[in-house]
């Protein structure tokens, strides 16, 4: 059994008479420890997909397992709890509390965890010890990424969801946080699961999965993932 799996996931809305799938029978797996990238265009249903697996979003057909618990069946108190011991998120917009340093944004998540690790430790491991005491809006894009990043690495998750992680970010910044995310990966053993209309970003996972139209149209497992350092776009 994979550390993730979905099985025939549908995610329906409608829209009048007319109900679109958002995910159409989608069907992946993802082993523990892997770096996956999830690509495809706008309107794909990547991000359906990455809600569903966060537990931010219900399925309404299929079956979604996370280390072996069904989590489509969790109720709204495991849910809950899974997504505030299991899932750490990083957005394409920070959402950073403004009024708080770096530290104290990544202090207000170890708050909620149960093996939370230190937040300063972890903003050393991000790049940002001579940054801690600073407001966002003192920090770069690219910083403010990193505090969001060691937001969500400070709850000690077992899986890392990114949405879009380098969207708002120049060319030379998304690489380094790229590289900080697959290092993250591979020193940690967390699984990281990417969501992109990348491509060119696709060559440094361990697993690709392409979408389009709600569905998974190829899966592919890298042997010899490559450096975000010899990655051009």
């Amino acid at each position: 059994m994979s550390f993730i799996e979905f099985d025939s996931v549908y995610k329906r809305y409608k829209m009048g008479e007319v109900v679109i799938n958002a995910a159409d029978g989608v069907t992946f797996n993802i082993e523990q420890g892997e770096f996956c990238v999830i690509v495809g265009a706008s309107g794909a249903g990547k991000t359906t997909v990455l809600n569903i697996l966060g537990g931010m979003d219900s399925s309404d057909d299929g079956k979604v397992r996370v280390a072996g618990d069904l989590v489509n069946e969790y109720n709204n108190k495991k849910l809950i709890e899974y997504r505030r011991y299991d899932v750490g998120f990083v957005f394409q917009f920070y959402n950073l509390v403004p009024n708080l340093t770096a530290l104290e944004n990544v202090e207000l998540a170890t708050q909620i965890g149960k093996a939370s690790l230190s937040p300063s430790k972890v903003l050393e491991r991000v790049g940002l010890a001579e940054r801690m005491d600073n407001f966002p809006a003192q920090l770069s894009g690219g910083e403010q990424q990193r505090v969001s990043i060691a937001r969500a690495l400070a709850k000690n998750p077992k899986l890392l969801l990114c949405d879009e992680p380098t969207g708002a970010l120049d060319y030379n910044t998304g690489k380094q946080i790229l590289k900080l995310l697959q290092d993250t990966c591979h020193e940690t053993g967390m699984t990281v699961v990417v969501i992109t209309h990348n491509t060119a970003i696709t060559p440094m996972a361990d697993r690709v999965i392409q979408m389009r139209s709600g569905r998974v149209v190829k899966m592919e497992v890298n042997e010899n993932p490559m450096p975000i350092e010899r990655i051009e776009w």
